[in-house]
């Protein structure tokens, strides 16, 4: 199978990304990954916290019970399904931004794309 790496042309600016070629991660197979490359702004959007917080709550994987239950309060007592509804809904509006993002970066030549090592 080939292997399709990119490369920003310049540092993106921010701790998660920088300008080496990287192998060009799979949104169905490591959507974390992807996102962190292709959205504008990772770092700083509310909404990967907010659907950290939704697996958390799934998982019960909250580092403290009054962590989980201040947001609970906040959020609503939801039902199982309701929740991953929710992480579905958000996970694809943030996938879309990143690949219109990636698209943008392809067209305007800020990313080189390479396969087998080859540009």
């Amino acid at each position: 199978m080939n292997t399709v790496c990119f490369k920003y042309k310049e540092h993106p600016g921010d701790f998660f990304r920088n300008n080496e070629v990287t192998t060009l991660p799979n949104p169905h197979e490591d959507l974390e990954s992807f996102l962190i490359q292709f959205l504008k702004s990772y770092q700083s959007d509310e909404r990967i916290a907010y659907v950290d917080d939704l697996y958390k709550l799934l998982d019960d994987d909250f580092f403290n019970d009054e962590n989980k239950q201040e947001f609970i309060k906040k959020i609503g007592n939801r039902t199982e399904k309701e929740i991953k509804s929710e992480i579905q809904k958000i996970e694809n509006e943030l996938k879309n931004e990143a690949f219109s993002n990636f698209y943008n970066l392809v067209l305007t030549k800020q990313i080189e794309i390479f396969e087998n090592g080859k540009k």
